[in-house]
This record gives structure tokens, sequence and C-alpha cells, in this order.
């Protein structure tokens, strides 16, 4: 049996495949690997405009994965289907053996030995027990979103001045290369770090690589520079592992769309949040982000969609929750008059939205409201 991955045109595949082969639609990852743990599955038909073909290969190793780009063509699926026959080794055929011999002789009875006593048991006043230490685990959150002019560097930089005023250790890098999460903070020309490798964060900081806010947060700025479309993957795993051995808290501000800076900090992610803007235009567009999410091997608890309904377009919200499955909105940001033009970090609005959520992943107690009734005056 064949799993087909594809944006549409399913019932067109199947039509094509009927007499030729079996093929299931499925989508999600959990799917394919119990077809793949059932021995069921003979190989992926993965459409490419998702762009999850090389997950599939990452995740299901040892399954074939035939990357097409509509229309779908059933002869050339065939022609890849031969060629991953011939290359597949043949196993020569079983030779039986038949062995001659005499009967052994029967085992001769092991003498009986009497049952040694027990020794009593001891016990210790006090019980000590040893366990290995356990390497805690940093929060890496990975601001995404589909398209451009989504807020996710606003919302970015807001969550990580909250956390960094109440006294986390929070490193913002910035992936995007048209980003402008720096002079969020105040900070007019970023430098090009195109090419660091240095080996701890206060290298960083020394070198100038690294950006230190009076909040304490340290920003690593992206590559401001026409030249560079697309931040170096290897650049961005070098910076995220200095990071999670120093601070406590990693924010990621990704380039939009799909990159392969996605497939690349994705083993190391663990909470998505997904910045979209409820747009009837962009309903298709998010529900295409949304999918390559969940074929990543990402669960519903890993992806935190955010609405931002700050833009001023022709939006649906009921429609957007539909493109959203299987994950759930998390919270909704209002427009804030209060953001300047630049797009600072003092909208009121937005952290008031967005508080609950920014509690829950740094680790905060909310404090519980107190009621005074007018005892001191008594």
């Amino acid at each position: 049996m064949f799993a087909l991955v594809c944006k549409d045109g399913a019932s067109d595949v199947q039509a094509q495949c009927a007499g030729v082969f079996e093929v299931h639609v499925v989508t999600a990852m959990s799917e394919l690997k119990r077809l793949a743990a059932e021995g069921e599955l003979e190989g992926v038909f993965a459409d490419a405009r998702l762009g999850v073909a090389s997950v599939v290969r990452e995740r299901l190793t040892g399954v074939p994965v035939y990357e097409y780009t509509p229309p779908f063509r059933v002869d050339a699926a065939m022609r890849w289907h031969e060629q991953i026959r011939k290359a597949a080794p043949e196993f020569p055929a079983q030779q039986t053996f038949t062995l001659t011999s005499s009967p052994s002789p029967p085992p001769e009875p092991k003498p009986k030995l009497p049952n040694p006593e027990r020794p009593r048991s001891v016990e210790l006043p006090f019980r000590h027990t040893v366990s290995a230490p356990v390497r805690r685990r940093t929060p890496v959150i990975m601001l995404d979103s589909p398209k451009g002019g989504a807020g996710r560097s606003t919302l970015g930089a807001h969550m990580a001045y909250y956390g960094a005023l109440r006294g986390k250790r929070v490193a913002v890098i910035d992936l995007d290369s048209f980003g402008d999460i720096a002079q969020k903070f105040g900070f007019a020309d970023a430098p090009d770090v195109r090419g660091w490798r240095g080996n701890s964060v206060e290298e960083a900081v020394r070198d100038g690589v690294c950006l230190v806010h009076e909040s304490g947060l340290h920003l690593f700025p992206s590559a401001q520079s026409k030249e560079v479309v697309l931040q170096d993957p290897e650049y961005a795993l070098h910076l995220l592992q200095l990071c999670l051995e120093e601070m406590d808290v990693v924010l990621l501000d990704m380039p939009q769309g799909w990159t392969p800076i996605h497939q690349a900090v994705l083993p190391y992610t663990t909470q998505v949040l997904f910045v979209v803007v409820p747009a009837v235009d962009q309903l298709a567009r998010i529900q295409e982000h949304a999918d390559k999410l969940v074929f990543a091997g990402l669960s519903k608890a890993d992806v935190s969609p955010i609405l931002n309904k700050s833009k001023k377009a022709r939006s649906d919200e009921r429609a957007m929750a539909q493109y959203l499955l299987p994950f759930s909105v998390r919270a909704v940001v209002p427009f804030d008059p209060t953001i300047d033009k630049r797009g600072g970090i003092n909208g009121k609005r937005i952290v008031r939205a967005m508080k609950p959520f920014w509690d829950e992943t740094f680790g905060f107690v909310a404090p519980q409201r107190r009621r005074w009734f007018g005892l001191f005056g008594q």
C-alpha cells in the first residue's frame, strides 16, 4: 500500500492509480508511522508543494518517497517504482540442509544439592538513593508565520522583554534577514554577524555579535544586507547551541514561509508561536503552513496559534479556526493604538492579551488578587 500526502487532487491520483497501486490518503505523521510499523507501507507519494518529502524521509527511514509536482502522472510513478525494485538487494533462495547423526544418550540427572540458607535481611535506619543528574531542557520558542507582516517580531519582542524584566535570561536570535526586531529595542545599526563562530555568549557580546539590552535581554541580530536572502542553517544551529547552555529561554524569530532553517531548528524547538492574521485571502496559505507543522511531527500541544487582529483586513475567525486544525487558537491580540509607528515594546493591550500565555511559558505563578476592605482606617 502507498500513502498519499497531497494538498489537493487526491481523488484524481487515486483514479489514476486504480488497478496499479493501492493508494491511501493520510493527513498526519502519526498515521504514516503506524502504517510503517505495521509493515503495510510500501512507499509514499508526496506533493512537492507541501515540502514534506525530506521530513518524511527522516522520520521513516527505509520507506521510499516519490515527490511529484502536480499534475500527478501514474506512468512516472510506475517507472520510479520499477527503479526502486531493481535497486533493492536480491536475496538467494533459502537452502535447507539435512543432518544425520546417531541419537545422543539421555543426559544424566544432576544430583540435588541442599538449599543454602537465606541470609537475614538487615534493616537500615535510612535509605540512600543516588539519582543521575538530569539536564534541564531550555525552552526554545519559535516565532513563526506563513507570511511577512503578521506581527511575529512585535509579539516576540514584547514576550522577550516581559520575561527579561522578571529575571529570566532571555536570548532572541533573529533569523529573518528582513526582520527589524533589533530596532524595536532601540538598536538602529545592527552589525553584520555572518561567519562568526565563537564559543560562548560572553565572547559574542565582546565581539559585538550579541547586543545586550538594558533589561538584560541578549539579542543576536540578523545580517541586514541586501545580499543575504536567507540565513545559514549551520550558523543558526551554532548560536542556538550556545544559548541552550547559558540562557533560560531562547526565542527564534524565523523567516516567513517554510525554509531549511525551520527543518534545522525544529528538533530543538519546544513551542511554536504560530502568528497569523485572520484575513480571508490568507486562509489557504495558513492551512498549507499548518499542514507542514503537522507533518514535521509537532503535536497539538507544541503549536500555539495567535490571532493578530491589529491588521485592518477582511477577516473571518470562524473559517480561520477550521483552517488551523488540528491546532486551536491560544490567544487573540486586538488592535493596540499605544504602539508607535516604529513598533516599540509598549503595547499595553498586547501584554494584557498575551500575559496568561507568557506566564505559562516562562513558568511564572500569577499572583492572587488581594481585596482591601479599609481595615487600616479602623
